[in-house]
């Protein structure tokens, strides 16, 4: 029948067009969810002959080199199968995957047909640890802080936390006791046997309550009943001049602290030092937050919080030796203030620890 086919065609000048006799039994497979120890997995695609005379497979391309077609260029009779072997190579490559082959025979040279591989690499420890060091039981982490930085009063921040799904579960990750300026969703809901996913964490800077740095814990599961695992947030929320005019600049407060440093020298007991606020501008110096992150200061109070043009206010520390974590003090003050200039002021108190 094809040399009929073809004879008729020359007689009449058509152009010659013969559909493909080559019949692929399945063009595609799935490897489902597998371990990236196994190092490297196969699939066969059969391919049967279903012209009346002999042909061949002349070429198999994929689209990475983590695809690995092999096959033999022999000739397939009239009736008979043959295969074509797909190696998939796992290693250093957790996640889900989907790769093309694109074959061509000689039935009809110029139809390239697609055979697709699929399926899941579940992580071998090593890997996972080196992209989510963060052991959360069944679901890894790319890390258990979530660091929102600096962060302008009134604004919104997103920062992301990725996840992986280790264990052969579909899982479905949980969050609790996130502090009320914060908003979390988890994507996808449901995370599949090797599925990569993610947290978002929106910070509402309206809702912090302190100026500076803020800190908080929350508590990630990696599904419901899971163990629980403990992470923070951190934030430091700054005034926003931006929309200050040149005017109000010129006329704002200017907050001056003085010494910027006061050094003890050896201490064994309990010592008070004081510093002194200037307002040097031309309007109210308001104190947002006198924060103190060492343990070694006992206490710290500041004699006003708004302080008007020309006066001073005065802050006064207590060191406490004893607790100290070494044989030297380094304290830091951080003074917050309304000062577009300079609105954060730090002040250092040092020692050595006399035993």
């Amino acid at each position: 029948m094809n040399r009929l086919l073809t004879s008729m065609a020359l007689l009449l000048g058509a152009p010659l067009i013969l559909s493909a006799q080559a019949r692929w039994i399945s063009q595609e497979h799935d490897f489902g969810a597998f371990s990236e120890d196994l190092g490297s997995v196969e699939a066969k695609f059969l391919l049967v002959n279903e012209a009346d005379r002999p042909i061949r497979i002349l070429e198999a391309q994929a689209t990475c080199g983590c695809t690995v077609p092999y096959f033999t260029k022999d000739n397939i009779a009239p009736g008979d199968t043959a295969s074509l072997t797909v190696t998939y190579l796992a290693n250093g490559r957790p996640g889900k995957f989907s790769k093309n082959i694109y074959v061509k025979t000689s039935d009809a040279p110029s139809v390239r047909r697609t055979l697709t591989i699929s399926g899941t690499v579940i992580g071998a420890s090593a890997t996972i640890r080196s992209r989510y060091p963060v052991d959360g039981g069944k679901i890894k982490l790319q890390t258990s802080t979530a660091g929102f930085g600096e962060v302008k009063r009134g604004k919104f921040k997103t920062v992301f936390i990725s996840l992986y799904n280790q264990s052969p579960d579909s899982l479905k990750p949980e969050l609790s006791d996130l502090p009320r300026y914060v908003q979390a969703q988890i994507t996808p809901e449901v995370i599949a046997p090797g599925q990569q996913g993610q947290i978002a964490l929106t910070l509402n800077s309206h809702e912090v309550p302190e100026w500076g740095i803020t800190n908080a814990d929350f508590t990630f599961r990696a599904a419901h009943g899971e163990d629980p695992v403990k992470m923070d947030l951190f934030t430091i929320i700054v005034e926003d001049f931006s929309r200050m005019t040149p005017g109000q600049i010129q006329n704002a407060p200017a907050a001056i602290v003085k010494p910027a440093k006061i050094d003890l020298g050896e201490i064994s007991e309990p010592q008070t030092v004081e510093f002194t606020v200037t307002n040097e501008g031309k309007s109210p110096l308001i104190v947002r937050r006198l924060q103190v992150v060492d343990p070694v200061v006992t206490s710290a109070k500041i004699s006003s919080e708004k302080i008007k043009p020309g006066k001073k206010a005065t802050i006064k520390a207590t060191i406490d030796p004893s607790l100290a974590e070494n044989d030297f003090i380094n304290a830091r003050l951080s003074l917050i203030t309304n000062d577009p200039n300079e609105p954060l002021n730090v002040v250092r108190i040092t020692a050595e620890i006399k035993r």
